[in-house]
Formats: C-alpha cells, sequence, structure tokens
C-alpha cells in the first residue's frame, strides 16, 4: 500500500509523463515563424535514424500505438516498436537487454531488480480502471461484494 506521499508522487510522475506526450504530440503543429532550415541540415538529419524497441503489456497497447504513430509524424526519423507480449514478457526482455524499454501492469518486484543488469526506472503512463457490472434477474438491491473473496 502505497502512503499519502508516495501517492502524490506518483501522481505527479503521471502528469508529468502525459504533459511530455502531449507536448510531444502537439509539437509539430504551428510551424509559422520557424526559419527553414538548409537542404543539407535536413538531409543530415534524414540519414540519422534512431530505433527503440519495446514489449510489454498489452493494456496500454492501444494508447502506445497512438503515441507511436503521432511522434512519427513529427519525428520521422525515429522508428519506434511495441510488442503487445504481456507483462511478463516485457520484464524478461527489459531484464534479459532484448528490448530498450518495457511495460508492466505492475513495477517489478525487488528480486526481479536485483536480477537486471542495470538501474531501471519505472514510470508510469497508463492507468485504467477495473469495473464490474452485473444484470442478474431477481437482484434489486445491489451487489455486495467483500474484499478477500469467499468467507
Amino acid at each position: 500500500m502505497l502512503s499519502k506521499k508516495s501517492k502524490w508522487v506518483v501522481v505527479l510522475v503521471m502528469a508529468l509523463v502525459m504533459v511530455l506526450v502531449v507536448a510531444g504530440c502537439n509539437s509539430g503543429k504551428g510551424d509559422a515563424g520557424k526559419t527553414q532550415e538548409s537542404a543539407e541540415s535536413k538531409q543530415t538529419q534524414e540519414t540519422k535514424t534512431i530505433t527503440l524497441n519495446g514489449a510489454g503489456a498489452s493494456f496500454p497497447y492501444p494508447l502506445y500505438s497512438k503515441w507511436i504513430a503521432e511522434y512519427h509524424k513529427v519525428a520521422p526519423s525515429v522508428t519506434i516498436d511495441y510488442q503487445s507480449i504481456g507483462s511478463g514478457g516485457g520484464i524478461k526482455g527489459i531484464t534479459e537487454q532484448t528490448v530498450d524499454f518495457a511495460g508492466s501492469d505492475a513495477p517489478m518486484t525487488d528480486e526481479q531488480l536485483a536480477k537486471a543488469p542495470g538501474q531501471i526506472f519505472h514510470i508510469p503512463t497508463v492507468m485504467g480502471a477495473v469495473v464490474i457490472t452485473y444484470n442478474l434477474e431477481g437482484v434489486k438491491t445491489g451487489l455486495k461484494l467483500t474484499p478477500g473473496g469467499h468467507q
């Protein structure tokens, strides 16, 4: 369980990530006032390519795909590939250094971090809610759920 201070840190980091993503997605808009680059400079930029490979959780995949597509519009020399293979696959990939970044539904455990060949930074990027819905004939007063399962 997180302390109040830890919860605020998580919220602030998530807000920072969202600001950076929005800024990255919008940076190609509003070209008025920009000076035109020389043909030589453009050619040099086009020949430099960067490739980032990632893998992991399937839950954030639709959003990551949208971010990647939008980012590619403003930075066509950057190729980002994210494979939706599950959190365990992402943790394995980052630990074995077969990917540059990974997605996971939960932070790595202390044991997993100890096995990592370098320092791992956890950056929350996506949040989702789990909601139980029901439509049971004869249940009129509401469904009561208790923590801990069957009692």
